[in-house]
């Protein structure tokens, strides 16, 4: 019989990155990145797939050097990429000639490029992004070390989860002659350029960049000669443009965005170069995911990844007359999107089997697989995976459906179950290994766990959404705990139930401590725990939070107060166990310290905080290998020695539900 997969298995997932590919050639490029229990770090190498033959990827960098950003040129001969090479040396422009020989050191910058953003149209050129220093005053001298200098801040964000303070310098692009390597910074101003793509035909610069004002969160496109001159902004109204892609003939661009500054429900929009026309594409089903898209070389269809009903599918989009046009396969998602000799090129993953390289006809037909790198996965003994609807409240005195992903242990029920509540609020159950490994380390120990998309989740239509606003925990907790109700009636659960959570699930972990009485064990992983103080704090709380709650602190602030997990925890009756990365910009660390002072002082159930050094927001399943393991082997644990392990489950007869099986 296979043995299960558990904690120690994340070492072996190999993760796959900036996938992409070209439709004049069969190459295609990404980035594996494993875990190395031995150095306690990833180990990325670029990889190079030949989608028009049956052979395995071929590793084209060093396990040495760590490589990111790696960009084919137009004609697939050359291959761009960052990477350091030597103890002490700055990570640099590299170049690889695809048929073979060493890579060399293309550029010298000060600053360090960041990313690179793309080839220009005929290959002699290349865009770069990095950071240059900025004086924020005239106090301010760029010359010193940025440890030496004082962090001036007069506008917000002024720091960002991952990278830190993010005043004293600005994020410019820079046009990079390939011959010599020389450098030319071709964007100016006291902003950031977020993103930049040079259009197909050479002739003009396309960039997103944050606004020069005391609030930058909103990222506008802006529309420049190639070499950055004659700068116009093309978009005001919208909150933040994202994955700028130009049609062939670079009359149109499409990007992801939408109209309002904390909301995630992002749709594409069209713009026109020649008449500035700016057109809404698809319906309020349609919620981007990511913000990938790619041409058909017909320059009328693009696709792009979409979340439907839960799934992540890639959609087809005609741009003309605006029809929409989806692949759903089972129960799994699409994660990255590119293109390949007239082919779409995608990774895909299920809950029983993990990412790997894909590709199909523009119709949908004729899917391949291309890569095996997460092959182990499919030895190991899988849980059996469902998606069933289940009749909940609604919160108006009436009842909807909502879907909750099921993954079951071998054997029959009643099992232990884990409640785990997704992140977002406006997101969905996601297939992530990386971040959820603790859920097969407790199927392996007989639990169940149950992963609702609840109301306030994004993929089901903008008004249940947005129907969350102002009303975080009240709607969707009855919800959760309906669907725990049902499956108790079916013999499926019993009484040891638990619930864990991250961000937003993390905020519903906490607010479920005091607001039921059905957890006998709470894993509360980086939360919003004040929503007040996080207002204040977060990297996002100044414009997010009012949006989420329906307005500004001075506006609500009775509701601000009554739906702050820590308002409740004099009423917290289970075991609580806070996990937090002590970097964490998006819900900081102060967040997870008053929500475990409060319960300390309140409550008389047993509480712990593990507090990560230098993790960020995604450390989980991103961050530090020791941290990862420890985080992923603590939680479940906890969770297994405060809700009642899976030895107790008694063998008794259950009525199996109706549930769609992978």
């Amino acid at each position: 019989m296979p043995s299960a997969i558990r904690i120690d298995d994340l070492y072996r997932h190999a993760t796959l990155q900036s996938l992409h590919g070209g439709s004049a050639h069969g190459t295609a490029i990404f980035v594996r990145s494993q875990p190395s229990r031995e150095r306690n770090t990833y180990v990325s190498t670029v990889c190079a797939l030949d989608t028009t033959a049956d052979e395995a990827p071929r590793e084209l960098t060093s396990r040495d050097f760590p490589a990111r950003s790696p960009v084919l040129s137009p004609d697939g001969k050359t291959l761009a990429f960052l990477t350091s090479r030597g103890r002490n040396a700055s990570t640099q422009v590299h170049l690889l000639p695809m048929d073979g020989g060493e890579a060399r050191c293309l550029t010298s910058m000060e600053p360090s490029p960041a990313s690179i953003e793309g080839w220009s149209a005929d290959g002699r050129r290349l865009l770069v992004s990095a950071s240059v220093k900025w004086a924020e005053d005239e106090r301010d001298d760029t010359s010193k070390p940025d440890d030496e200098r004082p962090i001036v801040v007069r506008h917000v964000p002024y720091k960002l989860d991952g990278s830190g303070p993010s005043v004293g310098k600005r994020t410019h692009v820079f046009s990079v002659d390939v011959d010599s390597g020389e450098a030319t910074q071709i964007t100016h101003g006291d902003f950031d350029v977020k993103e930049a793509r040079w259009s197909p035909d050479g002739g003009r610069l396309a960039y997103v960049r944050t606004r020069e004002a005391k609030q930058r969160h909103r990222h506008d496109l802006w529309l420049a000669d190639a070499d950055g001159a004659n700068a116009r902004q093309a978009t005001r109204e919208l909150a933040a443009v994202a994955g700028l892609t130009w049609s062939p003939d670079a009359s149109r661009l499409v990007f992801g965005a939408n109209r309002t500054p904390g909301s995630s429900l992002d749709r594409p929009w069209l713009l026109e170069i020649g008449n500035g026309r700016l057109t809404e594409v698809g319906d309020e089903h349609l919620h981007l995911e990511g913000d990938r898209f790619v041409w058909h070389a017909d320059g009328v269809r693009f696709a792009t990844i979409a979340s439907i009903r839960g799934m992540q599918e890639i959609a087809v989009i005609d741009s003309r007359s605006n029809e929409v046009r989806h692949f759903p396969r089972q129960l799994r998602h699409v994660l990255q999107l590119g293109e390949s000799h007239g082919r779409l090129l995608y990774t895909v993953a299920t809950m029983r089997r993990f990412e790997e390289v894909y590709t199909c006809a523009w119709d949908g037909g004729d899917e391949r697989r291309h890569t095996s790198v997460n092959a182990w996965s499919r030895k190991r003994e899988r849980p059996r995976v469902s998606v069933r609807r289940f009749d909940v409240p609604d919160g108006e005195g009436g009842s909807e459906k909502v879907d909750a992903w099921i993954l079951r242990p071998q054997g029959k029920g009643p099992f232990p179950v884990l409640v785990d509540m997704h992140g977002g609020p406006q997101s969905t159950v996601l297939i992530d290994f990386p971040s959820h490994v603790y859920w097969y380390e407790l199927l392996a120990r007989g639990w169940m766990i149950v992963a609702p998309n609840a109301v306030g989740s994004g993929s089901y239509g903008d008004a249940f959404a947005e129907r969350l606003t102002g009303r975080w925990g009240e709607l969707d907790l009855p919800q959760y705990l309906a669907i725990l109700d049902r499956l108790r009636e079916d013999g499926l659960i019993d009484e040891r139930i638990a619930c864990a959570g991250k961000s937003y699930g993390g905020f519903l972990s906490a607010w479920a401590v005091g607001n039921s009485r059905v957890f006998r064990a709470a894993v509360v992983s980086a939360p919003v725990a004040n929503v007040e103080s996080h207002a204040g704090t977060s990297d996002t709380g100044f414009y997010v939070t009012p949006y989420a709650m329906g307005g500004e602190i001075d506006e609500v602030r009775e509701r601000y107060h009554r739906l702050s997990p820590i308002e409740y925890c004099h009423e917290a009756n289970a075991a609580v166990l806070l996990l937090q990365g002590q970097d964490d910009q998006r819900c900081p660390l102060g967040q997870s310290e008053e929500m475990f002072a409060n319960l300390v002082r309140c409550s008389k159930m047993p509480v712990e905080m593990v507090v990560y050094p230098g993790g960020s927001h995604g450390m989980a399943g991103t961050g530090n290998l020791a941290h990862r393991q420890d985080y992923h082997a603590r939680l479940a644990e906890w969770v297994a020695t405060h809700a009642g392990d899976a030895q107790e489950t008694r063998a008794l007869p259950s009525r199996e539900p109706e549930v769609e099986a992978v």
